[in-house]
């Protein structure tokens, strides 16, 4: 295996899997060498700007049943929730209020019945306040994808969370086979795709994170994000140790420099594992951060990363930004530059 000096510019078209494997390991004065690299590349492609985003988490049903996941649909214990179009569109005001959010993100379990509700909204969203509407909803049928890209929304998040079949059939319990072709629909529908991976699942293995890599290049998203695994509470992972931290960021790392334009998120996981893990993050490679606006009375009810999650203000966003030396990208003013804005930076 070729050895990894201090001074090599990473190919990853050209490494082997046992030396992307040795990669998702360095520490120390490689590691520094690794995320030097990805900010070099960064900042060559023109992404070194950080996109800002707002969430809003508007239910947490769920059909799924996923292991890691405590909305998961054998949750009993959790008090569902789903918003308005009303209560939508008044946090949507606020977004567009901060003039620094250029894309609005709504967020859910796979809960069908949010269709009809984003039927409304997307297209009062566009009207109004001119912003990317970023979905993340889950799997759903071909048409229904077709009908949300006819709405008006632009982007659309659904993460592989492994590359491993076997495994993602014993966590899910529903085969990789069906996401990996709702992707592809959600490509030929002609959104801006996002994807990703879990890293700390239980049985995963070195080998799987760097399939993990190698299947993102074959998808070639918009954007890609790694995120910790967090156990979470009225789960059967409850008791599992968290996602190793240094994994995350040199797969951030790695995938910013075999995605170079992409826009790569540093999740608020990191921040719950440790203090300034998302200037970590930005500093690995990573150019999004996501504020949450979902109210509080329904935030404690999201229960994604636990009941204790680090919840992402728009000034920790802001001080994180400044301290790695970055700048925030402002949202465009008009129609025509965010399709000119879309067209040059591949958001």
């Amino acid at each position: 295996m070729r050895v990894f000096e201090k001074d090599d510019l990473i190919n990853l078209e050209q490494l082997s899997k046992q030396e992307l494997m040795r990669l998702l390991q360095v520490e120390g004065n490689l590691q520094q060498q690794l995320f030097r690299q990805a900010q070099d590349v960064r900042r060559e492609y023109g992404a070194d700007e950080v996109v800002l985003r707002g969430v809003i988490e508007i239910s947490n049903y769920c059909q799924k049943n996923c292991d890691y996941c405590a909305m998961r649909a054998a949750n009993k214990k959790l008090e569902r929730y789903r918003l308005l179009p009303e209560e939508i569109l008044s946090i949507a005001a606020e977004i567009k209020k901060t003039n620094v959010i250029s894309t609005i993100f709504f967020q859910a379990g796979q809960d069908p019945d949010c269709d009809p509700i984003l039927e409304e909204v997307i297209p009062e969203i566009k009207k109004r306040f001119n912003l990317n509407v970023l979905l993340c909803l889950g799997e759903k049928p071909r048409e229904v994808y077709f009908k949300l890209a006819e709405l008006g929304a632009d982007s659309y998040i659904l993460k592989f969370e492994t590359s491993d079949p076997l495994l993602y059939q014993e966590i899910a319990y529903t085969p990789l086979a069906r996401r990996l072709q709702c992707i592809r629909w959600l490509q030929e529908a002609g959104f801006k795709v996002g994807t990703g991976n879990i890293i700390g699942l239980p049985k995963q293995t070195l080998e799987m994170l760097a399939d993990d890599i190698l299947l993102a290049l074959e998808i070639q998203p918009d954007f890609v994000s790694s995120s910790p695994f967090i156990p979470n509470q009225n789960t059967p992972l409850e008791d599992l140790p968290y996602g190793n931290l240094n994994l995350i960021l040199n797969t951030i790392a790695l995938y910013r420099i075999a995605l170079p334009s992409a826009l790569i998120p540093t999740v608020s996981a990191m921040e719950k594992i440790q203090q300034d893990g998302q200037l970590m993050g930005l500093n690995a490679g990573a150019n999004v951060l996501t504020i949450n606006f979902t109210p509080d009375k329904y935030r404690e009810k999201y229960v994604i990363y636990s009941q204790k999650r680090f919840v992402v203000s728009l000034e920790h966003a802001l001080q994180t930004i400044e301290r790695a030396g970055l700048r925030v990208r402002m949202p465009p003013q008009s129609t025509q530059e965010i399709i000119e804005d879309n067209t040059c930076h591949n958001e």
